[in-house]
């Protein structure tokens, strides 16, 4: 009886170096050549964790006693630098670790091409939680120094907020030229081209500048404040300062509607503040009636005796009730007075009632009555009058 013999073969799975591909025996043998950085690369996360933990514990101390202790700028400081600190303690961790796994030869690791570019890639990122610590703590700042101003200190928000803003934008600018310094680029070429570019710039965006430079005049200047209620009567615009930018003005119109101003208008209209008047003035004319011509003079007198001895009136201030014009069918008298200091508009409306309700009791006590438009004809003799 005749036997066959039976090859048996072997079946070379995925892993099996015979068939694997080029790529795959290369990772696995990538990894294996790194098998021995595990260990310092979990000793070095489980310390940043440590540290990461530690540091947010004591910081958060520090700022809780120093808040109770009055010493706020210390807690701003401290509550403002925990997280930036927190992300950059993970920040250097993880990149080493990755400069590690990359290159695991030390005297190497300075000359390799890949950990020179995640050390690159650190700096960046470093520069970044930089910038948005000190922004953080700028805002902070300006929260902290804005409360005062609501309980009626003498610093002003206004300034605080723009002074906040400029800071703001100062601290980016300066990353970005660090951070442009740090990655080799050519500063003098960027200045000499700034300069040469600067003409055109200056004509293309000259609408921005001049909205720049009136931010910067309302900060300097001061012509009105947040809160206050003003008028541009060239633009028929009124309402309630509500945001002061570097570039525009937010206003609350009168019917709750915002209003949106670019701060160029501010340096060449002429600008109402309605919340610096000292006094209210309150104006109005009084139309009699022709017959009662003889009663001008008596309704004249005692209504500025009227004025003169109201309590709400200011009596140092402008009191007048003065004959003015012969109307198409009036005698008109002008009556102008003052309110006492500090009024509000709305006290204002109430005494400018209050007073012209009493007018017309002294008008109706002399017997005399308010004009009201009227036409006479005259009819020569013999005409016979329409129907």
């Amino acid at each position: 009886m005749n036997t066959t013999p039976y090859i048996i073969g072997t079946v070379s799975g995925p892993g099996s170096s015979s068939e694997a591909p080029g790529w795959w025996s290369e990772l696995v043998g990538f990894c294996e050549a790194r098998q021995d950085l595990l260990v310092p690369i979990g000793i070095l996360l489980v310390a940043a964790l440590v540290i990461h933990i530690i540091q947010a514990w004591l910081l958060s101390r520090f700022a809780r006693r120093m808040e109770a202790g009055g010493f706020r700028w210390s807690s701003v400081f401290a509550s403002s630098i925990s997280r930036p600190l927190g992300l950059l303690i993970w920040l250097c961790a993880v990149t080493v670790a990755i400069q590690w796994f990359v290159e695991p030869d030390a005297g190497k690791r300075v000359e390799s091409l890949a950990a020179i570019r995640i050390g690159q890639v650190r700096t960046g990122l470093v520069l970044l939680l930089i910038g948005w610590f000190v922004t953080r703590m700028i805002r902070r700042y300006e929260a902290m120094l804005a409360e005062p101003c609501e309980a009626g200190s003498k610093m002003d928000v206004t300034i605080i907020s723009a002074l906040s803003n400029f800071f703001s934008v100062l601290v980016w600018l300066s990353i970005l030229l660090i951070g442009l310094q740090t990655y080799g680029v050519n500063m003098t070429a960027i200045i000499t081209l700034g300069g040469a570019s600067s003409f055109a710039l200056t004509f293309a965006f000259q609408d921005v500048f001049k909205n720049l430079f009136g931010g910067i005049m309302i900060l300097f200047s001061r012509p009105f404040k947040i809160g206050d209620g003003i008028e541009l009567r060239s633009k028929g615009i009124s309402g309630g300062v509500e945001r002061i930018g570097l570039y525009q003005t937010c206003l609350r119109g009168w019917d709750n509607v915002p209003i949106v101003l670019p701060n160029s208008i501010f340096l060449t209209d002429p600008i109402m503040n309605l919340s610096a008047a000292t006094h209210r003035r309150i104006r109005f004319d009084i139309g009699l009636r022709y017959d009662d011509f003889d009663q001008v003079t008596a309704v004249g007198d005692e209504v500025t005796e009227m004025l003169q001895a109201h309590e709400e009136v200011d009596d140092s201030a402008t009191i007048r009730v003065v004959f003015t014009n012969y109307g198409a069918s009036s005698l008109d008298l002008q009556l102008t007075c003052h309110s006492l200091p500090g009024y509000s508009s709305g006290q204002a409306a109430f005494l400018r009632q209050d007073i012209m309700l009493k007018v017309g009791g002294i008008v109706a006590k002399h017997g005399a009555d308010f004009a009201f438009p009227t036409t006479t004809i005259d009819l020569p003799a013999g005409t016979k009058s329409p129907a």
